[in-house]
């Protein structure tokens, strides 16, 4: 998931509820850069060395309102040559999170200028303008060895070495000064651990006299101490990840999970099914929103962070998982067997001269492609639009922005941020796509969460588009994702969103313009074929 700001759920692809805002910011161990993947930040500053580019000027102005002193001349020197356009417009200093193959190639078009034409066709991964032309200088100029020979592996995480070697084909070397760079620095909190003077002598006394010492495990007993710092919050969306854990959080973001596929979310100490995803083993199984899911192959769930009672959801490709589900008051045994999910963002389909945009998650396939979709959608002069958005538990808070923004003007608030000291406002970057005139019809559930309830919200206070369907999850808190070199990360809550208009959403959710509370979802879609015909 690049570091941008997400609305977020997670899925046990399990989907676990991608909720509101992710973002980072640089919190890391010493390591060497160049086994592990590169952060986009130290990207960029290895290629403004490399192509030894004027970076003294640090009098610009960024769009962060904090990074780091020592990156603003590196930072600026992108900036003027257009390479931070890829990363998104965010309040948020987002380059801390590993860069990927495509990204890096992005990124080092706009600092060499370089247009190279070859044929890339054969690529199914290569999508946006950008995306090409970058692909295109990695094949002519060989800064880059596809993956396969249909797929590139633009999404695949840049790694320390795979950085250096490109680098050093732009340039034919790698000057010292770059290769010493392999380290990144740790940042110490402001403030200390509470009872750190306590916490640090209890373990000392373990370590001295503890009978069974070879026993211990420490990264074990760590991170013990650390869930239970942020369990101790009380809050379900705070939740520290362990690296397998973080790396399935990010795999999701990307459309990538494994396991049963279905968004869940921790609702009054119960692991809940907020929706499963369309044709996955979850929905073959019959799960259905609403359901709590109680144990997993004998293990009780109930009181467990989500992130630790999906891993015992979560399991290799054709294995089986025996699920306790509550529903109603009345308890089940489920058996599903788990496959790799590979999430399918977006679906267009046509109702004669209706466009129906299905949204299945807001991850980076939309931020990428949502606007080249209504691109193609408006050509065909359609009567109407439906953007299907039921069962669509959330993601990047970009892509809700850039869905939002075909359809109005630019600069058009989509919701409000409300932090403890601050409110900030989400604004659209772009013109609209949609013509005003063309009638727009947004479906929701009780699976329509995050993200989905920030572009239904933002088009019914702007008068946008009718919404039809059922009220909404109901999830307005706002998530900051702090990500660690050494794998794990921390996703925090710091603030609240509201619509353009002021309303709050969460726990209450959107309600709908015109309610049609049926399971039978062409039934909906009927009401809202009616209301554009």
């Amino acid at each position: 998931m690049m570091i941008r700001r997400h609305v977020l759920s997670i899925t046990i692809g399990l989907l676990l509820p991608l909720s509101v805002a992710f973002a980072a910011r640089p919190v890391s161990s010493i390591v060497d850069a160049s086994a592990e993947s590169v952060s986009q930040a130290t990207f960029i500053r290895w290629s403004l060395e490399v192509l030894d580019l004027p970076r003294k000027d640090d009098s610009c102005t960024l769009p962060y309102k904090r990074f780091p002193l020592s990156m603003k001349r590196y930072l600026c020197a992108a900036q003027s040559q257009g390479a931070l356009k890829i990363f998104g417009k965010s309040d948020t200093y987002v380059l801390s999170r590993p860069i990927t193959r495509g990204d890096a190639l992005i990124v080092l078009t706009a600092l060499t200028g370089k247009a190279e034409t070859v044929d890339i066709s054969a690529f199914r991964d290569v999508h946006t303008d950008p995306e090409k032309q970058a692909v295109m200088n990695a094949m002519s100029l060989k800064w880059m060895t596809p993956l396969r020979s249909t797929v590139f592996g633009i999404e695949r995480l840049l790694s320390g070495t795979e950085a250096k070697s490109m680098l050093e084909s732009v340039t034919g070397n790698v000057p010292d000064r770059v290769k010493s760079i392999s380290t990144r620095v740790i940042t110490t909190p402001a403030t200390g651990v509470p009872h750190q003077d306590l916490l640090q002598a209890v373990w000392e006394v373990i370590q001295r006299d503890y009978l069974r010492k070879d026993k211990i495990d420490q990264d074990e007993a760590g991170y013990a101490a650390i869930e239970a710092l942020v369990d101790g919050l009380k809050d379900p969306y705070t939740n520290f990840f362990r690296p397998v854990s973080a790396g399935n959080f990010q795999s999701q973001i990307k459309g990538e999970v494994s396991g049963i596929g279905a968004q869940v979310e921790e609702r009054d100490g119960f692991l809940t099914v907020i929706a499963p995803l369309p044709g996955s083993p979850a929905e073959r199984a019959g799960i259905s929103s609403g359901d709590q899911i109680l144990e997993a192959n004998g293990t009780v769930l109930t009181g467990l962070s989500v992130e630790k009672a999906v891993t015992y959801i979560r399991g290799p490709r054709g294995t089986t998982v025996t699920l306790k589900i509550r529903r109603s008051g009345s308890e089940m045994t489920v058996s599903v067997v788990r496959e790799s999910i590979s999430i399918p963002e977006i679906d267009v389909k046509w109702q004669g001269d209706i466009a129906v945009v299905q949204l299945t998650q807001f991850g980076e396939t939309t931020l990428k492609r949502i606007r080249t979709i209504f691109q193609d959608v408006v050509k065909q002069n359609p009567r109407g639009i439906v953007l299907d958005l039921r069962n669509n538990g959330g993601g990047l808070l970009s892509a809700a922005d850039e869905v939002v923004s075909n359809f109005v003007p630019s600069g058009t608030v989509v919701a409000k941020v409300k932090g403890r000291s601050t409110t900030t406002e989400e604004m659209t970057d772009n013109p609209p796509v949609v013509d005003p005139s063309t009638k727009v019809v947004v479906l929701v559930n009780k699976g329509s969460a995050s993200a989905s309830e920030i572009v239904a919200g933002a088009l019914q206070d702007l008068k946008r588009a009718t919404i039809v369907g059922t009220v909404t999850f109901g999830k307005g808190t706002v998530q900051e994702v702090i990500g660690f070199t050494t794998g794990e990360a921390l996703k925090l809550t710091v603030a609240e969103w509201l619509t353009p208009l002021g309303r709050t959403i969460d726990k209450t959710g959107i309600k709908p313009d015109i309610i049609v509370d049926s399971t039978d979802r062409d039934e909906q879609l009927r009401r809202a074929l009616d209301i554009l015909r």
